[in-house]
């Protein structure tokens, strides 16, 4: 079935016959607003009623596009995860479990505005899917065409995209990813969009896989993979890039919950001032937790709102360059240890260790918390000062950091991994009340991405409530838990 499309289009064409005009590509998707970053996703077509009553349809709903086309073509295809193709136009909503006839939303996408057909196009679907994330994420027709077969070539129906087999390019998330089942490299059986590559495997997102919406995850040298696409993606100005001069200043009174470029203003201007916050145009609990923190420094009425006498002051913070937030500041505003500081400690000397090795060249915030990240630079440290390499700070080390900060000299270049590359990627859904190291992996990366928590590897209310910050700050359905959408999400962030 999943050659059935090509196969037809193919003979027509070997024939000398032409594929009739309703069965081109359409071209109205081009012209596409480059300018997308922190807008909800929105349908490009008017949707089957099944779907658009569909818990499917309410998730793309709360996708927030970055700018990042291969961040936001993942985002969009893991709002689908879980959706099960059907048997009858009523089965378009997603939720028929044993349906096996092929009826999907993005058949019908497919065959009433790429095809024209007037009921839709019901076939193997796992071309069309990817093609349908890609329009839903803003992404032209000249970067990913409406291909409805799994293979890479110029053929309209094929995805235009460079291919490289397997075993010739490390995948990148975006990639499209191609399987031949009989791995005789001449069948192109099935199209996903790879979502990860992490020790030796690759996990993909995939439409009709076993008739639904599905992550599979492989080996990288699986004899199945045929190779890779590579769509030539723009990356926009992304989450977390730029200075706030790229992004206007707000007049509007922005509070939780909005988006758009002037919220990024706020994020941008906040992360220059010490906060650790990302410019990803989505007010969120992070963003309104560092707006709170920066107006108790400075005096003001603790709201979460930037309005007038807020945004003043933050742009009287920025004009002088001063700022209290996380990770700033000097080690003199912090007492020198008197006990020996070793990983897991918590306190105001910690941060001057961590203040005293920023000082010093080494990339590591004040957080106040004694992690692997702090270890790794205590021990790059010893190294240079040919001290112990145990990553505890006694005396010994103490002293030759006291005598480095007087001296002004230091050796740091480091650039901080993050304490979650030392637990497993959590496989399985977390939910309030699992416990293990994939639970300290969900609470480091948490941790390193502004929202801070106790890393025991118990999954208590603490962890369930920034779990749900993370998932509203970036615009994903706000349930706690932590399924494939989710771990994604954080997955992408941490790079």
């Amino acid at each position: 079935m999943k050659r059935i499309v090509a196969a037809l289009l193919l003979t027509l064409m070997l024939a000398g016959i032409a594929a009739p005009a309703s069965a081109q590509p359409d071209s109205f998707e081009e012209t596409v607003n480059a300018s997308v970053a922190g807008t909800s996703v929105s349908l490009t077509y008017t949707p089957s009623s099944p779907y658009a009553s569909s818990v499917y349809y309410s998730r793309l709903r709360g996708v927030v596009l970055t700018g990042d086309q291969r961040t936001d073509i993942i985002n969009v295809a893991m709002s689908q995860l879980g959706y099960h193709e059907g048997d009858q136009t009523s089965d378009l909503g997603g939720s028929n479990t044993s349906g096996n006839r092929n009826y999907t939303e993005y058949g019908y996408w497919f065959g009433l505005h790429v095809r024209g057909d007037s009921t839709g196009f019901y076939n193997e679907w796992c071309a069309m899917f990817v093609a349908w994330c890609a329009r839903q994420a803003r992404i032209p027709t000249s970067i990913i065409n409406n291909a409805a077969y799994a293979h890479a070539g110029s053929n309209p129906y094929y995805f235009n995209v460079t291919y490289h087999a397997r075993g010739t390019h490390t995948p990148k998330p975006g990639d499209l990813i191609f399987y031949d089942w009989a791995a005789s490299e001449r069948q192109w059986d099935h199209v996903g969009l790879v979502v990860s590559v992490k020790d030796g495997k690759v996990s993909a997102v995939e439409g009709n896989a076993s008739e639904q919406v599905r992550i599979r995850t492989v080996s990288i040298n699986n004899y199945e993979i045929q190779g890779y696409g590579v769509p030539n993606y723009k990356t926009g100005s992304g989450s977390g890039s730029g200075s706030s001069s790229n992004y206007p200043v707000p007049t509007r009174t922005l509070k939780y919950g909005m988006s758009g470029d002037d919220v990024k203003w706020l994020q941008a201007s906040l992360k220059k001032l010490g906060y650790s916050v990302t410019a990803t145009g989505y007010f969120g609990d992070v963003t309104k937790k560092h707006v709170v923190s920066f107006q108790k420094a400075k005096g003001l009425e603790q709201d979460g709102i930037v309005g007038p006498a807020t945004r003043a002051k933050l742009q009287s913070a920025l004009s002088s360059g001063s700022g209290s937030g996380s990770g700033s500041g000097s080690s003199t505003n912090y007492p020198v240890p008197t006990r020996t500081l070793k990983y897991g400690m918590r306190g105001d000397d910690v941060k001057w260790l961590q203040t005293a090795l920023k000082e010093l060249g080494y990339s590591v915030s004040a957080t106040g918390y004694f992690g692997e990240v702090t270890k790794k630079h205590v021990i790059s440290f010893q190294k240079s000062k040919g001290l112990v390499q145990d990553g505890m700070v006694g005396s010994a080390t103490r002293g030759k950091l006291q005598k480095a900060l007087s001296s002004g000299s230091g050796s740091g270049s480091g650039t901080g991994t993050g304490a979650s590359t030392n637990y497993p990627v959590p496989t399985r859904t977390l939910v309030r009340g699992c416990k293990g190291d994939d639970v300290k992996w969900l609470q480091y990366s948490l941790t390193k991405l502004g929202y801070t928590l106790t890393v025991d590897g118990n999954f208590g209310p603490g962890t369930e409530s920034k779990v749900k910050a993370f998932q509203g700050d970036s615009g994903l359905t706000v349930d706690g838990k932590v399924g494939p959408a989710t771990r994604t999400a954080i997955k992408n962030k941490l790079g």
